[in-house]
């Protein structure tokens, strides 16, 4: 089999399963029509809001899905004659380190082309059909090129470094490659909020001096320093209402949608804020940054042991880990392995939230507004609202809207 072929049986199975997801997710209008939530201060929701949830976020599960067999089948379809063709083509660019990254470049630009069709029908058709996109076409395309080129710099990059490591370890290169791995992290991290979060949104600091001056004195309750609050202009994007903490050391950043804002009452923003400088008091990201380290050293342990008794080089048909036509092996471990730890990191994500929602209930001392602003962000980002528990296991980096209002109330009820 050669490249071309391999390409398009790829292309096809992801055209076959974006349309499989296109036609799951068809629902009549009135399923689709937003339900006003009444406001209640329970952790319950109607039928009607639990059923037309579900009908959002069923085919959005089966795009994961399909997303991972496509993924797997293209990576799978690479091996052998198909990477050989590839790797001959760029035999002309000069320097191993710049025919690594020249390799490792085609990959990604592949597999974003193959990831495409599904992309686009969970991406943007879903999204429009249910009202949360608020972008058209041309926009969501230019989103589309810059998540392929940023794509094309994290692959060349991540390719230059594993093949400058095995060949400057051939013996302990799993150990410096975790090591060098878990360093791009942090960079990445570092970098987010200051390169590549301002290529998708454009941020402002918060305006509103009233909303600024209480944020600042519940900071100061929650023992964390606040330089500035942002607001992203999510709304040329989307509908949905979100807020987040990103960033390391001089980098770090509270975010909030301007969906969140708009029409929020103060009380449900403060709450949200709160949670966010939960997340900051508890150090979650440098937390998730040892986490990931300990799951690198793992990953690259099991790799080592792949290739130091010749399974994996004799299926990816190459005699060392140095030959950059083990490449699409490598990176089928990666997506693997990425899908085995999931539940894991989730459960792991989800503890965090839920001490963030605790520190955020005592800094706010009423269970009101934060109840209002679980289920404001449950109906405005048509959330799941009984999801079974092997969504939540497998696929939930946050507690089920209804647990963390049981929270709250279970927080309001113990105070005196």
């Amino acid at each position: 089999m050669n490249l071309l072929r391999a390409v398009a049986i790829s292309f096809v199975l992801s055209c076959c399963s974006a349309a499989i997801v296109a036609v799951v997710s068809r629902t009549p209008v009135e399923v689709r029509a937003p339900i006003p939530d009444v406001g209640s201060a329970t952790s319950t929701f109607t039928d009607a809001q639990i059923a037309r949830h579900g009908a959002y976020r069923g085919p959005l599960y089966l795009a994961y899905g399909f997303s991972f067999l496509t993924a797997c089948v293209l990576l799978v379809l690479l091996r052998g004659q198909p990477m050989n063709d590839l790797v001959r083509f760029l035999e002309r660019v000069p320097t191993w380190p710049l025919r690594a990254a020249a390799v490792a470049s085609a990959v990604a630009v592949i597999t974003a082309v193959i990831g495409m069709p599904l992309g686009f029908v969970r991406g943007y058709a879903i999204q429009q059909a249910w009202h949360l996109s608020t972008q058209d076409l041309q926009g969501w395309m230019v989103d589309q090129a810059k998540g392929i080129g940023l794509s094309i710099v994290f692959a060349a990059i991540a390719a230059g470094a594993f093949f400058a490591v095995v060949r400057w370890q051939p013996r302990w290169w799993w150990l410096w490659g975790a090591g060098a791995f878990t360093a791009l992290t942090a960079i990445m991290v570092f970098l987010f909020p200051v390169v590549i979060a301002p290529l998708f949104n454009r941020f402002t600091p918060l305006d509103d001096s009233a909303l600024v001056s209480r944020i600042e004195s519940i900071a100061k309750d929650v023992g964390v320093k606040v330089d500035e609050v942002l607001v992203a202009d999510a709304s040329k994007r989307s509908t949905a209402e979100n807020a987040y903490v990103s960033g390391l050391g001089a980098t770090k950043q509270v975010v909030l949608y301007d969906t969140l804002l708009e029409g929020n009452p103060d009380d449900q923003t403060l709450f949200v804020v709160a949670h966010e400088l939960g997340h900051q008091r508890e150090n979650h990201v440098v937390k998730g940054l040892a986490i990931s380290a300990l799951g690198l050293l793992a990953g690259f342990g099991v790799l080592a042991w792949l290739v130091g008794s010749g399974r994996l080089l004799r299926w990816a048909r190459v005699d060392d880990i140095t030959d950059l036509r083990v490449l699409p092996v490598l990176l089928l471990f990666a997506l693997v392995a990425e899908v085995v730890v999931l539940p894991a990191q989730n459960a792991v994500s989800r503890a965090f939230e839920a001490q963030a929602d605790h520190i955020a209930f005592e800094a706010i001392d009423d269970p009101a507004p934060a109840v209002a602003a679980f289920r404001r962000l449950a109906i405005s980002n048509i959330a799941d609202l009984d999801p079974p528990s092997p969504v939540v296991w497998f696929f939930y980096s946050h507690p089920p809207i209804a647990d963390r209002i049981e929270a709250a109330r279970a927080v309001g009820a113990a105070k005196p």
